[in-house]
This record gives C-alpha cells, structure tokens and sequence, in this order.
C-alpha cells in the first residue's frame, strides 16, 4: 500500500519559502512583544523608584524634624525623672514640664504599592535590598511614635503636681517613664539611622526652615542633631 503526500500548488520550494516568512513574522513579532514589554517596565520601575526616593524623603524630613526637638524631650523627661525621686522622700509631687514628643508622620504606601504590584520584581536586585532596608525603619518608627504619644499622654498629668502621691503611684510612674525612655531611644536611632544610611540628602535650606519651625514651638533647646553620634549596644 502506497501514500502518497500532496503537493504544494506551487511547488515545494515555494512551500518552504511561505513557511518561512510566516515564522520569521511570528519570531519579529514575539520579539517586538518583548520590547514592548521591557520598554513597559523600565518606564514602570522609573516612575516607582521616583515614588519610593519621594516618600523617603518625606520620611527623612519628619525624622529630621523630630531629631531637632529631641533635647527638649529628653530636658521634660529629666524633668519628671527628677521629680518622681524627690517624691519619695516628700511624698509630693512638684509641677514638672509636660511631656510633648513631636508628632511625626512616617509612611511606606509606595513601597507596600511596588510589592502588591509586583513592581519590585523588576527593580535592579542591590536598589531592592536597600529599599527594603530602609522602609523597615518608617514602619517601625510609625508604630512606636504612635506608642510613645500614647505613653506620655498617660504621663501629662504631672504637670501639675501633686499634692499627695503614694510610693505605689511613684513607682508606677517611674516604670512609665522607663518605656518612655525605652521609646524615645528606639525612635532615635531608626531616624538617625534613615537620615544616615537611605541616601537621601536633606537640603540646607530644608534643614534650616525646620530648625526655625520647630524653635517657634518648642524653644531654643532644640538643635540640629549629630547624625555621626555612636549608639551604644543598647539603644
């Protein structure tokens, strides 16, 4: 039994010939695609990696801003440090300056945006890790900002003295103001360590404008802050 395959209308030269125009397309065309897609992406990445230098900054500004009062708040802590142990020889609480850490906004909605978008897996593996690096710290320092407002609000009451305090209350206080410290601690070295090590450099002229700012409310104890100082194993 015999088979016999058909051919071509025009000849099996012209076959092969048609056959290959037709993959040439498809692969000019696949390639063409991927151009696109790359063209798409890079264009993508550029406009993300704007966002995420942006928000940094901005976080950078709000981390700078605290760092200029933080003498302040750390003299109203000493403050009632200080008042806390005379109370215990007294059993009265002297008037103390209230506790007012600034309130700061620390954000990472362009970071959190890049990863659900998947965007991230297109940026460059050493930018990745150092913005994942450095969004950490908004997100940490975020929630204990919220926490130590939450702390020294509890703590403002001292204020005004108190004519009678028991050794119960002077102990709770002083516990109190251990986490407040705690805090205080922790929010410093995550600003100083995101003004130090993301790579966003704050203007003069910025850095002058809230020095200004801050002195209006809280009085000359604030001060720009030593970015080079050293944290001991415990901070």
């Amino acid at each position: 039994m015999h088979f016999h395959l058909p051919k071509p209308l025009h000849g099996w030269r012209a076959f092969v010939g048609e056959v290959g125009i037709i993959v040439v397309g498809v692969l000019i065309a696949l390639g063409a695609e991927q151009l696109v897609e790359q063209w798409h992406w890079r264009r993508v990445v550029g406009e993300t990696t704007a966002q995420l230098d942006s928000e940094l900054h901005s976080d950078a500004r709000s981390a700078y801003s605290w760092l200029v009062i933080a003498p302040c708040v750390d003299r109203q802590l000493e403050s009632i440090d200080s008042a806390l142990a005379s109370a215990r020889n007294t059993g009265r609480l002297k008037p103390t300056a209230p506790l007012t850490p600034s309130l700061e906004i620390f954000t990472e909605d362009s970071w959190l945006n890049a990863r659900a978008l998947q965007v991230a897996d297109h940026i460059p593996p050493d930018k990745l890790a150092r913005y994942s690096r450095m969004f950490f710290l908004p997100r940490d320092l975020g929630g204990s900002v919220v926490e130590l407002h939450k702390e020294a609000a509890e703590m403002r009451s001292l204020s005004g003295g108190l004519s009678l305090i028991s050794h119960d209350e002077i102990g709770a206080y002083q516990r109190q103001s251990g986490r407040v410290h705690e805090l205080l601690d922790r929010v410093e070295l995550g600003e100083t360590l995101l003004l130090r090590d993301s790579g966003i450099e704050l203007s003069g002229a910025e850095k002058k404008q809230m020095l200004e700012n801050d002195r209006t409310w809280a009085g000359q104890c604030a001060a720009p802050p030593d970015l080079r100082r050293k944290f001991a194993r415990g901070d």
